[in-house]
């Protein structure tokens, strides 16, 4: 076995050692001597003041958030194509469908409950050309939250041909609760005028006749606006009596009329959407209100169907009758009656968002109110025949158009009725030039365009017009006092920052003939009544009137002129 022995370290050992020591010394001793002063670096030169010339700019660099992918698929964007135009058209929701207020959930607190709404009203009054005078009044409180009592009067008289004196007075009260409106009105009106076109037969009258009238009556609907259901039901009654003195040699002659009004709609939530109308009025006539008694129903039932979203039809048929006195001053005259049964058909296509092309026939029962036959002709005998007029083909076919600002109608129809209302000049008692009522089967042709502005604020402008032709078969001529051309125009400007309102209507007849036997034929009626008002202060207002502006005495009844430019100025209070 080998033996490693250990001995001395050689002297040449130890002097690499310390050669190696000394080495690293001398590398770490210069930086620990330049942490001592030195008194000889040089001085300083760089400026501590700079200054900047130029614009400042601060770029920072924008933030984008990377999309994450992966987890849905990205959303379809459809393809338009570069012909495609917004629909524009009419609101042709039915308005019975349509609620008076929204209504409020029970959960809500009171104080979010609808509250009263404040009196308003407003007083005006005025005087004239023609010794000319208004006086008219209204006046809205609020009886609770959802009631309103409204009171309504006025009257308006003149002291030339005709003498003319008006007045009328009305009460209302609406009361809405949710979806239910009840409107509760009574009225009436006082009437006198004279008869200045109708000339004496007897060199020993020289008396103008004249004729009075009152009527009152009051009525009740109730209604419900659901969209799904709508419904309403309406109960009338009028009283009517008008004087007359046709005779020197006899007394006054009084004519009355009472009249009892049941109507009614409703639409039932089923398929279809059945709706059935009805209307039923009972009258009793002259002095002898037992036996001289009148009638006439009007009752209709449709159904509606929709085969596309661009097509709506509505179809049915309607029941109309009637039955009263020949001649109501005889009382062994007799009477007369009818019973008819006509189609109703109201269909619409609304084109590509466009025009809207109708058709509809629209069977049609006239009024049978005295009141409402002598508002038509004032000039009309005593105690006529109430028959009212009867159409069963009132059919009309057209197009409604809108383009930005304007909205066109123009269409042409026909129509037919075996009972027809029109006037004949004739005599009665000691005078003649008065007009006698008829009735007869009539044809009608015709057409009509009207152009409308809308959408124009301060601004409401429109135009109608109609050409026309109607003829009597039974007679083989034309209507009397039926002009072929009429004319209505209407425009309301509001103007000073609301303060100013004028306003301007126009009517327009053609010329006519004033009877069967057409020795008398009428000039053209031409028309215009301006009306404007300004607020003068903050509760008044100048009111001024212009009306029956015409080159000549504007005349729509043969000897029966209307005065010329009746001027009157006037104030108005309102609060």
């Amino acid at each position: 076995m080998r033996t490693l022995r250990l001995g001395p370290v050689p002297m040449r050992s130890r002097l690499i050692g310390l050669c190696l020591t000394g080495m690293v010394l001398l590398l770490i001793a210069p930086p620990v001597q330049a942490q001592q002063t030195d008194t000889t670096q040089l001085p300083e030169i760089a400026p501590r003041e700079i200054e900047i010339r130029g614009e400042r700019q601060i770029a920072l660099p924008s933030l984008e958030r990377q999309p994450l992918t992966g987890f849905t698929t990205p959303p379809a964007v459809p393809t338009v194509p570069p012909d495609h135009r917004p629909y524009t058209g009419t609101y042709d929701q039915p308005l019975d469908g349509l609620p008076e207020s929204l209504p409020v959930p029970e959960s809500v607190a009171s104080s979010m409950a609808p509250t009263a709404e404040p009196a308003q009203g407003y007083l005006e009054g005025g005087s004239g050309r023609y010794f000319s005078r208004f006086f008219e009044g209204r006046v809205g409180v609020p009886v609770s939250p959802r009631s309103r009592l409204s009171v309504h009067g006025a009257y308006t008289g003149t002291e030339a041909d005709p003498n003319d004196d008006v007045a009328e007075a009305r009460v209302r009260l609406q009361h809405t609760q949710d979806a239910v409106r009840v409107d509760a009105m009574a009225h009436g009106n006082v009437q006198r005028y004279a008869l200045h076109g109708a000339s004496p037969t007897l060199s020993s009258v020289a008396e103008v006749p004249d004729r009075e009238s009152y009527s009152a009556g009051g009525a009740v609907q109730v209604r419900r606006t659901t969209p799904n259901a709508p419904a309403r039901a309406t109960v009338r009654y009028d009283q009517t009596k008008y004087t007359s003195h046709f005779d020197p040699a006899t007394s006054e002659q009084t004519y009355s009329q009472q009249q009892l009004g049941l109507r009614g709609s409703a639409t039932a939530p089923v398929p279809y959407r059945p709706r059935v109308q009805a209307q039923y009025r009972r009258s009793w006539l002259g002095e002898d209100p037992q036996t001289q008694t009148a009638y006439d129903a009007d009752v209709s039932g449709t159904v509606s169907y929709s085969p596309i979203e661009s097509v709506s039809i509505e179809a049915g048929a309607a029941v109309l009758a009637f039955d009263t006195p020949a001649r109501p001053a005889r009382s062994n005259a007799g009477s007369v009656g009818a019973t008819f049964v006509a189609p109703v058909v109201d269909a619409e296509w609304r084109v590509n968002g466009g025009p809207r092309l109708f058709l509809r026939n629209q069977p049609r029962l006239g009024d049978t109110a005295l009141d409402a036959l002598y508002a038509t002709n004032p000039y009309a005998q005593h105690a006529p025949s109430l028959r009212p007029t009867l159409e069963t083909t009132h059919a009309e076919g057209g197009l409604t158009l809108t383009r930005g600002l304007v909205r066109m109608v123009a269409a042409a129809g026909y129509r037919y009725a075996p009972t027809y209302r029109y006037f004949n000049r004739a005599a009665q008692g000691a005078y003649q030039g008065l007009y006698r009522v008829r009735y007869d089967a009539a044809r009608i042709l015709e057409g009509r365009g009207e152009v409308a502005l809308q959408g124009v604020d301060g601004v409401q402008a429109s135009l109608g017009l109609s050409v026309r032709d109607g003829t009597l078969p039974d007679v083989d001529g034309p209507i009397p006092n039926f002009a072929a051309v009429t004319a209505d125009a209407l425009v309301t400007v509001s103007f000073a920052g609301g303060d100013g309102f004028l306003k301007a209507h126009g009517e327009f007849h053609g010329p006519r003939d004033a009877g069967l036997a057409r020795t008398v034929r009428l000039d053209p009626y031409v028309s215009v009544d301006l009306e404007g008002t300004y607020a003068v202060g903050a509760d008044l207002e100048l009111v001024a009137r212009a009306e029956q502006l015409s080159p000549d005495a504007p005349t729509l009844w043969a000897n029966y002129p209307q005065p010329v430019a009746e001027l009157s100025v006037g104030l108005r209070l309102q609060w």
